[in-house]
């Protein structure tokens, strides 16, 4: 790709982030993007893979409705916005929130966007559906939130923003440590809420508290609030889903065997 798409990422996610109240289409997002600054040529493609990336980051939520031809996206619910009604100000926070999970040139660089996350994203997604029974679909959070914390993300940060996110839509139970440039903080049995983000600081907001941290690397632990092991609950989780349509539940039984025995928590 290209070295225009990583500026084309960071506007699109800027759109998001402006039009954070209503849903838009790929179409929508062309109409008022300046082609001249990303090359006309293959810009429909590009467009296209500037949003399959952010949408398989979790910086987009794809909306089921169709109100037209186009599938409609938005800013996911988890994150918030705290600053002025600037499209220079939304365009340096895109590039910040963007950079928190990996360079520019990772983004230009790659001919097709990395699924590293996307099958854990998924099945986030698949437990969100409502099929599935309340006993079950917590028992499949926490065996989520499990897989998502153990997972090694760089050498930079401990978690990524993305990983975050995610947790934020599961909601589990968790322990959290924070070690800020002036003061450290722990919390025990919270569920995260929604994510802000303002000119210099992020808030993370939880059912019982909040913490402002400086940056993603704020965050040194976090951990589930629940003793078993990840195998224990993934064998759990295995077991329950056998009760469901093998259609409904296939794809996110290989991702948890995928697990099987891998980690222990």
């Amino acid at each position: 790709m290209k070295s225009c798409i990583f500026e084309l990422v960071v506007n699109i996610l800027t759109y998001a982030i402006k039009n954070k109240d209503i849903n838009f289409s790929q179409k929508d997002f062309k109409n008022v993007v300046y082609t001249e600054e990303f090359d006309n040529f293959d810009i429909n493609e590009k467009i296209s893979y500037g949003f399959e990336y952010l949408l398989k980051r979790g910086f987009l939520q794809l909306e089921n409705s169709k109100s037209t031809f186009y599938e409609k996206y938005r800013l996911p619910e988890t994150i918030k916005i705290n600053t002025e009604n600037y499209t220079k100000v939304f365009k340096e926070l895109s590039k910040r929130i963007i950079l928190m999970h990996e360079g520019k040139e990772v983004i230009n660089d790659t001919y097709e966007v990395k699924d590293d996350y996307a099958e854990i994203i998924e099945a986030v997604d698949t437990v969100n559906l409502g099929f599935l029974s309340i006993e079950d679909k917590e028992e499949l959070k926490i065996t989520l939130s499990k897989i998502l914390v153990s997972l090694n993300n760089s050498s930079t940060s401990k978690y990524s923003l993305l990983t975050i996110l995610q947790l934020l839509k599961l909601k589990s139970s968790i322990k959290i440590d924070i070690q800020n440039k002036n003061s450290d903080f722990s919390a025990n049995n919270i569920a995260f809420d929604y994510i802000k983000f303002n000119d210099e600081s992020i808030i993370l907001y939880f059912d019982k508290c909040s913490f402002k941290i400086d940056d993603i690397k704020s965050i040194t632990n976090i951990e589930s609030v629940d003793q078993l092991s990840l195998d224990e609950h993934i064998e759990k989780s295995l077991n329950n889903l056998k009760e469901y349509p093998i259609k409904k539940v296939e794809k996110i039984v290989k991702f948890l065997k995928s697990y099987e025995f891998v980690y222990s928590i």
